[in-house]
């Protein structure tokens, strides 16, 4: 899914793009990627609505709408989902186009997604109890008002969970997924099946900080070399879709470990698996598939 760092790029540039425009027409190219929660047609519901502005919660893109109804178009990519804008006439249509919106200037607001998974919902106006995901959003990681030592570890208390499912909890943490996670454990030299429950005081201090030093850096990076609105820019990362490659910290192998269906990237060395009653042995780490 996007992660923060993305929509920190992205959602801004949606803003300056659409508010003001009004929508012409819409259309989902796959059944299972729109859902009107609402008893009226879309085409009884968007054509003629104005885009108020454009925000985020948590993990989707938010389009606030003016017009017979208060609405929201609430856009989440998923996986595989990316935006794009086309110029006005322009009447290629891509293979991988998921759903779209007409503009009244002759451009188009495209979700592409070679996989399909994206969701569209549109609902009466702030109604996100009925989106599953965006009922309840975490703290702000990247708002040092908010996202301070204590709330973090607040946040993380009692939580049994391993730490690479606490990371992606939308509802405690906004927001991260498979690739910032990855980032935030290796910073950390916390391994990905560590439990939230064993983590000493020392390293859940770490652990906030590199949540915050590494979405941080992200923001920064992403924001710095301006990607295409349809690019997700990863290249930079350290561990995320680097198995088999030298850590770039002790320079053995990176493994890949899977945590409830997630895959998850790491050194063996840096982020030793802790063994009940005892101490992590890097080397132990080393020799067992991860």
């Amino acid at each position: 899914m996007p992660e923060r760092p993305d929509l920190e790029y992205v959602v801004p540039i949606l803003a300056r793009e659409l508010a003001g425009t009004t929508i012409a027409s819409a259309r989902a190219e796959n059944a299972v990627v729109l859902h009107v929660l609402l008893p009226e047609r879309l085409d009884a519901l968007l054509p003629g609505a104005e885009i108020r502005r454009v925000t985020r919660r948590a993990h989707a893109v938010v389009l606030e709408l003016a017009g017979a109804r208060a609405l929201d178009l609430v856009i989440s990519p998923m996986l595989a989902g990316r935006f794009s804008i086309t110029r006005p006439g322009e009447t290629r249509i891509p293979t991988d186009l998921a759903f779209s919106l007409a503009l009244g200037d002759g451009r188009e607001l495209r979700v592409r997604d070679d996989v399909q998974s994206s969701k569209v919902y549109v609902l009466a106006r702030g109604d996100f109890d009925k989106i599953p995901g965006l009922q309840r959003v975490g703290l702000d990681v990247l708002d040092p008002r908010v996202f301070t030592p204590e709330a973090f570890r607040a946040a993380a208390r009692g939580r049994r969970d391993l730490a690479k499912d606490f990371l992606m909890d939308g509802a405690a943490l906004d927001s991260m997924g498979d690739a910032y996670a990855d980032e935030v454990l290796f910073e950390a030299k916390i391994h990905p099946k560590a439990t939230v429950t064993s983590l000493s005081d020392e390293e859940t201090d770490r652990l906030h900080a590199a949540i915050a030093r590494v979405l941080g850096d992200a923001t920064r990076t992403i924001a710095r070399r301006a990607p295409a609105l349809d690019e997700r820019l990863r290249d930079f990362l350290k561990v995320r879709g680097r198995p088999g490659q030298p850590c770039p910290r002790c320079g053995d192998k990176l493994r890949r470990a899977s945590v409830h269906g997630h895959d998850a990237i790491f050194c063996p060395a840096c982020q030793p698996e802790a063994r009940r009653g005892t101490a992590a042995d890097p080397r132990r780490a080393r020799r067992e598939p991860g």
